[in-house]
């Protein structure tokens, strides 16, 4: 049986293919050894504070993020948004937070307007295929984390 080796990856800045062994980015300039330096806690802070300018998205999982933490939040608390809010998705959080309040606003309430107008039911339908998607990627070790390199003012790295 003939297995393709995976010689090229993708540079998470301009998703550029690159050789596996390349130590920076020929598009964008990245030096992929400052990956290593990278952080989620300081991407949620950027995010916080409105400046997505230098957050990059990348599959492979900074220090300050558990893969078994990420697994037990998506798998569990997934439906209400609590691996995206882990990882500094807020947006998407609260997307699906909101989806699962209307699911329960519909079970509890089960009103008859629901009842004919079935396409209400649409986002909780959403909700739940992002979730089983979300899942697949988080096992599969594809799932996208914001990142974000802390350097000083002069250039240098944050030890």
């Amino acid at each position: 049986m003939y297995v393709k080796n995976k010689v090229f990856k993708r540079c998470p800045r301009c998703d550029n293919k690159y050789l596996q062994n390349a130590t920076k980015c020929e598009e964008c300039g990245l030096i992929f050894s400052r990956l290593e330096f990278a952080t989620n806690t300081a991407a949620k802070n950027m995010i916080k504070k409105g400046d997505r300018s230098y957050i990059l998205y990348t599959s492979s999982l900074p220090k300050d993020v558990s893969q078994t933490k990420l697994l037990v939040y998506t798998l569990i608390l997934g439906l209400v948004g609590a691996h995206y809010y882990y990882t500094g998705k807020y947006v998407k959080g609260a997307l699906m937070s909101l989806a699962m309040l209307y699911a329960l606003f519909c079970v509890i309430f089960n009103s008859y307007i629901v009842d004919y107008l079935t396409f209400l039911y649409i986002p909780i339908g959403v909700a739940v295929l992002a979730w089983i998607v979300s899942s697949i990627y988080v096992i599969c070790k594809k799932f996208k984390v914001p990142v974000y390199i802390e350097t000083t003012e002069s250039g240098g790295f944050k030890v």
